[in-house]
């Protein structure tokens, strides 16, 4: 009898723990998502407003669009200026998420949330590209369909193209499931019975509640293009749900990692909202050499908080995976064989 009662009290001390590390994983990983969506849109718009300085474009970059000063009618805007500074945004995006792939495959081995950062930012970068152009051509909003603005392509083709990014969309998350699950960093979490609350856990409820945290931020405006670039996400994630049972992983009980919550990423993320609604919030212009500068200055200041930030939880991560191996070398030597 009393065995039994043991053998029931771990067994609910084990399922407690394994909901505990489930919610973690939830949490961090909404954190994440929040934090490289706004990333990725600081990104994006800087190197949009960037290029436009460079061609006179006067325009404010505030926390939810850039705001195009300069009339349509305007000499500085004729077709390759227009092109060059609408496509800068999706190129340079392309090229950070080969980027960060490069970086989530150079970290897979590693339990730190650098790792899912760069997943999130990945899968953000390739949205910010792709879904854009599909809600800028469906709901005519300037700057987001570069292709249907600029090249004067008919009703039937922009349908066509449409169709196309969303079949591309949904390819890109039938291929990202394997990485997504290498995210798991623990074979017991991709057993078969664990699998689904992983994905639920480390995917769509971050995704959900990520939307409504960045709905929030956004108040009292609600921006059409941000609030419905987190559905183009959605379409990008749907596959994941149909075909994670389908990749095939051995069946082995390993040590799980102990999952704590991130409070320096959350603290990090509630520094950068804060200042991300003070200071676009008002707007930061550019267009007129002064304005560049003043600007450039502010954007570096930001920039450079970012990357210190990152930097710190990527020398963080290194420290203790070379304890974690010291650990395991200390507990595996034996000295008798020598």
């Amino acid at each position: 009898m009393f065995v039994f009662l043991l053998m029931k009290l771990t067994m609910q001390k084990n399922i407690k723990d394994e909901r505990k590390n489930f919610r973690l994983i939830a949490i961090n990983s909404t954190i994440i998502y929040v934090f490289s969506f706004l990333f990725v849109f600081f990104v994006y718009q800087f190197i949009t407003a960037f290029i436009a300085s460079q061609y006179h474009i006067r325009l404010i970059f505030y926390y939810d669009q850039l705001k195009f000063l300069t009339p349509d009618n305007s000499p500085f805007w004729y077709s390759d200026s227009a092109v060059t500074i609408f496509a800068s945004g999706p190129l340079f995006s392309a090229f950070m998420a080969f980027i960060f792939i490069m970086l989530y495959q150079k970290f897979s081995n590693n339990e730190s949330l650098i790792k899912l950062f760069f997943l999130w930012g990945a899968l953000h970068f390739i949205n910010r590209i792709i879904g854009s152009f599909i809600i800028g051509t469906i709901f005519f909003l300037y700057g987001s369909n570069l292709i249907a603005d600029w090249l004067y392509l008919g009703m039937e083709m922009k349908i066509l193209l449409v169709a196309i990014a969303i079949i591309v969309l949904v390819v890109i998350g039938s291929y990202s499931i394997n990485a997504i699950l290498a995210s798991a960093n623990s074979f017991t979490l991709l057993k078969t019975n664990n699998r689904g609350v992983f994905i639920k856990n480390q995917i769509f409820i971050p995704w959900l509640a990520g939307s409504i945290i960045l709905l929030i931020l956004y108040l009292p405006k609600i921006p059409l293009h941000e609030t419905l670039i987190n559905v183009t996400m959605l379409i990008m994630l749907l596959p994941i749900y149909f075909k994670f049972d389908s990749v095939m992983f051995p069946e082995v009980e390993d040590q799980m990692p102990i999952y704590r919550f991130s409070w320096r990423f959350l603290a990090f993320l509630i520094i950068f909202l804060i200042a991300f609604r003070i200071i676009f919030g008002k707007g930061i212009p550019f267009g007129s050499e002064a304005e560049n500068e003043a600007g450039m200055l502010e954007i570096f200041i930001i920039v450079a908080i970012i990357l210190l930030g990152l930097l710190y939880q990527l020398i963080k991560s290194i420290k203790q995976k070379r304890k974690k191996l010291e650990k395991m070398m200390d507990e595996n030597f034996n000295p008798d064989l020598y």
